[in-house]
């Protein structure tokens, strides 16, 4: 009696090296070629599908472990912003760091990229790092392949959490929110792994001291 249930053998598709896997991890990252892989969406008979890995460098400090987040990049479209006691215009300032960049309020759209944790965590911890690490991203510099681990959140639910940012920084505007009216048009996701650090029996980020847990 057929199950309906596919075994899938856990070995990287551009090395052949095996993968370790936790019973979470929906992406799993192969040390021997620091690539990513998850399971395909598309055809039978090609049971993983490639995810870009990048890191963060932070060379002057001691790294703990490298923390995954989805890179979401995206097209972000307000078509609609009401407010009461005043309003201001563009974009808040999520992306790029430009607080208080002039441009048109109503159809205004910006080329974008959201950082969304990608490891478990507390839905307020996972939203203070996106935020941080959204607003940053310009400014982080690239490194070379580390080992990265704990990748328990899929892309589509990091989708979720990149709408509930969005809403969230606009609301947080100094104007008094009524109504939002917005798109986000997401491209391909990767991988971005971040350095976190030791502190006592925690870590936290190494750029912003923020908890992982």
């Amino acid at each position: 009696m057929s199950t309906g249930l596919t075994l899938v053998r856990l070995a990287c598709p551009r090395c052949g090296s095996p993968l370790e896997a936790e019973g979470e991890d929906v992406v799993y990252y192969c040390p021997a070629c620091h690539t990513g892989s998850r399971l395909a969406q598309g055809p039978p008979g090609v049971p993983l599908s490639p995810v870009e890995v990048t890191f963060v460098a932070r060379p002057d400090v001691e790294v703990a472990r490298y923390l995954p987040f989805w890179l979401l990049p995206a097209r972000v479209e307000i078509s609609q912003r009401s407010t009461a006691g005043g309003s201001l215009s563009g974009l808040m300032r999520l992306f790029s760091g430009e607080a208080g960049a002039p441009s048109n309020a109503a159809g205004e759209q910006r080329e974008a990229a959201f950082a969304i944790p990608a490891f478990a965590a507390p839905l307020a911890v996972r939203v203070a790092l996106a935020r941080r690490y959204t607003e940053a991203l310009p400014q982080l510099g690239e490194k070379l392949g580390e080992q990265l681990t704990g990748t328990r959140i899929s892309e589509e639910d990091a989708r979720k959490l990149a709408h509930y940012l969005l809403v969230d920084a606009e609301a947080a505007r100094p104007d008094t929110l009524q109504g939002l009216v917005y798109s986000i048009v997401f491209g391909d996701g990767w991988l971005l792994g971040v350095p976190f650090v030791a502190s006592g029996s925690v870590l936290v980020d190494a750029f912003f001291g923020l908890p992982a847990t």
